[in-house]
């Protein structure tokens, strides 16, 4: 019962979110299709933001026996292979796919919330009932950068709705989001070796 208690709540959560960030298909103009795939910086930016993920993933799989020690209770290793996967959907569904009709485009906000929801709230839950046990330096910095990246995400969406949406406008805020899996990177590399947040004040000590 607890287990779909907490399965039914983690839906509702991810409904409510894809509601609120939910881009506007209409917005996804095929005219601007050579723009996107443009030098342009913003479009580089766009383009290659996606990666952000499946780097993230890998360092999750190379160091999922060091994240295990903060953490035995996640399956950092299926986490980090989600996280790969998702690279490649969002790049599929975000550049790829631009201007044309695709699953792509259903799959990849699917995926995205519910990974978000995987290392935004439940991390953030664990850590509260003192099983995540991380410095809290960094565990703050992760969760700053999880509600800027999900403001971002709102502010992409909200873009895309307005009556004359703008091309650059959209693409700086989703880039903005897509910043967060390169936090993830710098969090993943902290907590790994310690490189910034040495020292003994954990999360729940």
């Amino acid at each position: 019962r607890k287990v779909f208690e907490a399965y039914s709540y983690l839906s509702l959560c991810e409904e409510s979110m894809l509601h609120l960030v939910r881009s506007d298909p209409s917005a996804d103009r095929p005219e601007w299709r050579p723009y996107v795939f443009s030098r342009h910086p913003l479009a580089v930016a766009y383009r290659y933001s996606a990666g952000g993920y499946s780097f993230a993933g890998l360092l999750l799989l190379l160091f999922a026996d060091r994240m295990r020690s903060y953490d035995a209770g996640v399956w950092w290793c299926a986490l980090g292979m989600a996280l790969v996967v998702q690279g490649a959907v969002a790049y599929l569904g975000d550049v790829q796919s631009w201007g044309r009709p695709s699953v792509w485009k259903q799959l990849d906000p699917l995926l995205a919330s519910t990974l978000f929801l995987a290392f935004g709230p439940w991390l953030g839950a664990r850590s509260l009932l003192g099983h995540f046990v991380v410095p809290r330096s960094t565990l703050s910095l992760w969760l700053a950068g999880c509600a800027l990246a999900l403001f971002a995400k709102a502010k992409a969406a909200q873009a895309s709705r307005r009556a004359a949406p703008r091309l650059e406008e959209m693409l700086a805020w989703h880039t903005l989001w897509h910043a967060l899996p390169f936090l993830a990177v710098f969090c993943i590399l902290d907590l790994a070796f310690m490189l910034t947040f040495a020292g003994s004040e954990f999360a729940r000590a």
